[in-house]
């Protein structure tokens, strides 16, 4: 199935975005590390002892519809962020989909609990990863775009490729249908897994 998008989102454009500028960190505020992918802005136990590692959200990929793409330039429909955030010794990937419209969910629905996504790593294995919360999508009238969070579980074997591989793609299974994305950011999620497995 392919997921139809209305040819009437405003898109915003990526010079206008703060996760895509550097100099927006301020090291006085996060643990910063070699890698500005590996910033940790979270890492805690907290009063019943849980340790918990979370990630400064980074780009991940834009996207543009096939149908909108002939209309923009350097604008995009949907610019996604990620990170991984850590509890115990349970894994988690934290997509956050931006789509510039405020009536995106009348062509994506939500973000089903129990959907997957399809990760494509550049060795051409793929793994599946399962969204444990359900997101209906926060819209932003003002601003016109709706914002979905996906927290997708990684289980010990998919840490195991992810730290050793590049992502290529992701397919995202919405209500409304599906669309796959090609990754920008590939090295994001391998970095933020070994930077973790690092830590003492």
């Amino acid at each position: 199935m392919i997921l139809i998008v209305a040819l009437s989102y405003e898109v915003s454009s990526q010079a206008n975005l703060e996760w895509f500028a550097a100099e927006s960190i301020d090291e006085n505020d996060y643990t910063i590390s070699p890698d500005l992918d590996c910033t940790l802005v979270h890492e805690s136990s907290n009063e019943s002892g849980i340790a918990t590692h979370k990630f400064m959200p980074r780009q991940f990929f834009v996207y543009n519809h096939p149908q909108v793409r002939k209309y923009m330039k350097d604008e995009y429909l949907m610019e996604c962020t990620g990170f991984i955030n850590k509890v115990e010794e349970n894994h988690f990937l934290i997509l956050e989909y931006k789509i510039n419209s405020d009536k995106a969910k009348v062509n994506y629905g939500n973000l089903e609990k129990g959907g997957k996504i399809k990760v494509k790593l550049i060795n051409k294995d793929h793994l599946y990863l399962e969204n444990i919360e359900r997101s209906r999508g926060k819209v932003k009238r003002n601003d016109k775009y709706t914002i979905y969070t996906g927290t997708y579980a990684i289980n010990k074997t998919n840490v195991g490729l992810l730290k050793k591989h590049y992502i290529d793609k992701i397919t995202v299974l919405w209500e409304e249908g599906v669309e796959e994305y090609e990754v920008q950011n590939i090295d994001l999620v391998k970095n933020q897994l070994i930077y973790l497995s690092n830590l003492k």
